[in-house]
């Protein structure tokens, strides 16, 4: 691979991270009334490949769901939608495909905003720019 292909996949990669925590963002919220609705009959899910012009969908049972996202850093996928450069497949099921983003920084933002993970507490005001900043480590209690 040559030097261009390796700063292409860079300058990519956190476009892909992006896209992947916004549609698990929209997941987490139609999962919220699959269970709420408590039919038969699911929404469907988004694919969380990560790629822009992806529209697929995918129909995990809940438990299939919870168990993607009892790990921050893994998505759910339809089959071959994964990215060999930045995720690797932790399974295979008939209707789709759980992978984990393994890169640095794209793994790093896969933990940071999920939202059932432990850093997502650990915001805080920034007094300086009235930005909300990343803290460094969790403040006790």
């Amino acid at each position: 691979m040559g030097r261009d292909a390796l700063g292409l996949i860079s300058r990519l990669a956190p476009r892909e991270g992006d896209q992947q925590c916004l549609i698990r963002d929209a997941n987490e919220a139609i999962e919220r009334l699959n269970v709420k609705r408590e039919i038969t009959e699911r929404l469907e899910l988004r694919c969380e490949c990560g790629d822009t012009s992806c529209l697929e969908y995918i129909w995990p049972s809940h438990a299939e769901y919870e168990s993607v996202r009892a790990y921050g850093s893994r998505f759910i996928v339809r089959r071959n939608h994964e990215n060999p450069e930045t995720a690797s497949v932790i399974s295979e099921h008939e209707r789709f495909a759980i992978v984990e983003v393994v890169a640095g920084d794209a793994r790093y933002q896969a933990l940071a905003r999920n939202t059932r993970h432990a850093w997502v507490d650990a915001i805080f005001e920034d007094d300086d720019t009235s930005r909300q900043s990343q803290a460094p480590e969790r403040r006790p209690s």
